[in-house]
């Protein structure tokens, strides 16, 4: 394997485990551990993992940080309610894919089903959507560019949405709210979210335990325009009771 591929798998590998150890690495990838640590130093200095004792991690942070940074929060949690929307796919169904961390998971998870068509503004999830070797398309959105999140948003990429009805859309959220709903910390992503929510069957929402209850300043849409919130644990009394309400199923 090449240095260059050997590097791409091991990022890939920690960025679906949160973090992993030295001797992990060298067992998964049959190299010696000072060419593993050479690897991570690269990584490293690349700014896509943060070296820790004995392994590395992706950068975390409290706050909506960078996507990068995100990609590090929760990754278990994330991966398990991705396997869990995964469910509510079948094969040769339209999905939307927005932009998160939770849905460049869903991404990985749902490579295993088979002619899918997929539309995304994402092109983390379009590099993983497109890889797959089961018949899957994929549709980039134009727009502007964000290089922190990898995405296109902004008017061109609303427009091109007009162009599209799917099944499902997959999105990803940055806070939940009994009374406020389904909200993000970024204008552009909502906008963009709103336009495929509004252009889809069924709506799946994925959320981790840390968004449930959470606000943030931008409405993507209230409860009731959602038909399933994905979550890694129960989420909580109050947020469950107005689910109900709204007839959003909890998975």
């Amino acid at each position: 394997m090449k240095p260059k591929e050997r590097r791409s798998r091991i990022f890939d590998t920690i960025r679906q485990e949160g973090r992993i150890t030295v001797d992990m690495l060298v067992s998964e990838f049959n190299s010696s551990a000072e060419t593993i640590r050479r690897d991570l130093n690269k990584l490293s200095k690349a700014g896509k993992i943060q070296k820790i004792h004995g392994g590395a991690m992706l950068p975390g942070s409290s706050e909506e940080g960078s996507y990068q940074q995100r990609m590090g929060e929760n990754a278990k949690a994330k991966r398990l309610a991705a396997q869990k929307a995964c469910a509510l796919i079948s094969p040769g169904e339209t999905l939307f894919i927005d932009t998160g961390s939770s849905t460049l998971i869903f991404a990985e998870e749902a490579q295993s089903i088979a002619g899918l068509i997929v539309i995304t503004n994402s092109a983390e999830v379009a590099r993983v959507m497109s890889s797959s070797e089961n018949g899957t398309r994929v549709f980039l959105l134009g727009g502007e560019y964000n290089s922190d999140n990898r995405e296109t948003m902004g008017p061109m990429a609303i427009s091109q949405l007009e162009n599209f009805h799917a099944q499902h859309a997959v999105l990803a959220t940055g806070a939940i709210d009994a009374v406020a709903g389904v909200m993000s910390f970024d204008a552009g992503e909502a906008a963009v979210t709103r336009a495929m929510l509004g252009r889809a069957e069924n709506v799946i929402v994925l959320a981790d335990s840390s968004k449930c209850g959470r606000i943030a300043p931008f409405v993507i849409g209230q409860l009731e325009q959602f038909d399933y919130l994905v979550c890694d644990v129960d989420p909580g009394q109050l947020l469950a009771d107005a689910l109900r309400q709204h007839d959003v199923k909890v998975l």
